[in-house]
């Protein structure tokens, strides 16, 4: 950071207050919200419990005109940080500037049209549009879908920069390569666009390096395909027993996901009291459809859990993404919005790609420990991918590729269920003693971490942050910050720091 930086970021509160001052005057009908307003609370709410963060300001600009004059108005008045916020799902709360920030936040929220183009068979959208509300709009108006994550109120203008690994990611590939264009404001407060052609290394650096680093993704577009014809969701269960019988199973879970056909989506879960295998089937006819639930009933061991749901691909999601996952809150993808406080939760995440089939060793101590798992509160998910789909491992900021399978796992506890604050914290902290044990299980096995759940204390016990979420990209990443943001306006804890300076410090 320069000298006159460091001078600013000392007089942070007066430079806040003439930024106030130049949006009120230049912005005047653009939403905005400071600590003296009654909106303040509402407009920084976070649904984790454990991502607090004390933005100075939040303002939701409706075009990219207004964007490129926030940031001259935060370059005005000496503001040095930004954060950008799409969907609010960061765990660590990097979208409003993080828990030991102090940033203006662009809120993407007002930026959401979505135009599908059937004959191209793409979608443009606004950097603040939900996953969920892509999905349903691709569907209805043209049949169409794309890959996203698991979670269906994550916004486009984050997820696209970190993978978007879900429940057709076998058979489909992820979001990151579907990002054929972006549109984006920089530090500097010039409109740029960004694709294979122009403004090239910046157009590789978004994909894959996480979120909020290099500028506002204002707008972009992303190719779609056909949503399968005859889809279904499978969930099959086995109790949880005993070890050897975890064992048993997940072996045979492992060995049929592997070879099973590219239609088939799996995710082994282990929760309350269970071992399961969910997912989708992206089938094209119901014969296709019946086949495949044929083989799986054959080749998988056998159940009185084994529950097909045959619908179309909306439907799919809906059940995927508000029936089955540690945070249902939706009645239906219509009604999918931005979380705030209303669903307010202790959650703790971690994550790892695995490069190699899970070896007999690993499973079997996996299942000692998974036997001693709390019946509520703790999750852990492994999901299959195509190792061989994808783009070239070098033609993203993607570290980790070539990967059969993405563990993830949490803990959660709702305030609703724990009543007050006190006991949801000392539950959570509990319960992240668990995961804490489960984690350390699976790090041996894995190649670094997912940037889309991004996780501080990956930087715990000697780690380095850095090279599990970046490897051996960092170096070029931190050549495209010193170019395009080269006094790291946009920042945060993770975020790619400027090729002169040090990596973030470890937790």
């Amino acid at each position: 950071m320069s000298d006159i930086a460091k001078l600013l970021h000392r007089h942070q509160p007066s430079a806040q207050r003439s930024f106030q001052d130049l949006v009120h005057d230049r912005l005047p009908s653009t939403p905005v919200s400071f600590p003296q307003d009654a909106t303040f609370d509402e407009a920084t709410a976070s649904w984790n419990y454990l991502a607090p963060a004390q933005p100075v300001g939040v303002v939701a600009p409706r075009s990219t005109a207004e964007v490129q004059e926030i940031i001259r108005c935060a370059r005005e008045a000496g503001v040095t940080q930004l954060a950008i916020r799409s969907g609010g799902h960061s765990f660590e709360g990097a979208s409003l500037g993080g828990r030991d920030g102090h940033a203006v936040v662009i809120d993407m929220v007002e930026m959401n049209d979505i135009t599908i183009d059937r004959d191209a068979q793409t979608a443009t959208v606004g950097g603040g549009t939900l996953t969920g509300n892509l999905m349903v709009a691709a569907f209805e108006q043209g049949g169409l879908m794309l890959p996203t994550g698991e979670c269906i109120a994550v916004g486009m203008g984050g997820q696209i920069q970190c993978g978007g690994y879900g429940h057709y990611s076998r058979t489909y590939g992820i979001l990151t390569d579907r990002l054929l264009r972006a549109e984006m404001v920089l530090a500097d407060g010039s409109a740029v666009t960004v694709d294979e052609h122009t403004n090239a290394d910046l157009f590789w650096a978004i994909r894959g390096s996480g979120t909020g680093s290099f500028g506002v993704i204002t707008s972009l577009t992303v190719q779609l395909n056909k949503a399968p014809a005859a889809p279904a969701n499978f969930f099959i269960k086995y109790p949880m027993t005993d070890a050897a019988s975890f064992a048993s199973t997940f072996k045979a879970m492992q060995e049929y996901s592997l070879t099973a056909p590219p239609a088939f989506n799996p995710m082994i879960v282990i929760w309350r009291g269970n071992l399961e295998i969910l997912g989708s089937l992206a089938t094209e006819t119901a014969a296709e459809r019946d086949a495949l639930v044929a083989d799986m009933r054959e080749k998988l061991p056998p159940t009185d859990q084994f529950d097909i749901q045959p619908a179309d691909y909306v439907e799919t999601m809906r059940i995927q993404g508000l029936e089955d996952t540690s945070a249902p809150y939706y009645p239906d993808l219509s009604d999918v919005r931005r979380e705030r406080r209303e669903h307010l939760r202790y959650m703790k995440i971690k994550a790892g790609f695995v490069p190699e089939p899970f070896t007999d060793e690993f499973i079997e101590t996996l299942a000692e420990f998974a036997i001693t798992q709390p019946t509520e509160g703790l999750r852990i998910q492994i999901l299959g991918l195509d190792p061989n789909s994808g783009l070239p491992a070098e033609a993203t900021a993607i570290k980790n590729r070539d990967c059969p399978w993405l563990m993830g796992m949490s803990c959660w506890v709702p305030l609703s269920d724990a009543g007050d604050i006190a006991t949801m914290e000392a539950t959570g902290k509990n319960y992240e003693q668990w995961l804490n044990q489960a984690y350390e299980i699976f790090y041996p096995y894995t190649t670094g971490g997912y940037i889309g759940d991004d996780d501080y204390a990956e930087g715990d016990q000697g780690r380095d942050m850095f090279d599990s979420y970046y490897g051996r990209h960092l170096p070029q990443l931190k050549a495209v910050k010193s170019k395009y943001d080269p006094d790291n306006l946009f920042h945060h804890k993770l975020s790619i720091p400027v090729s002169d300076e040090p990596s973030a410090p470890q937790r």
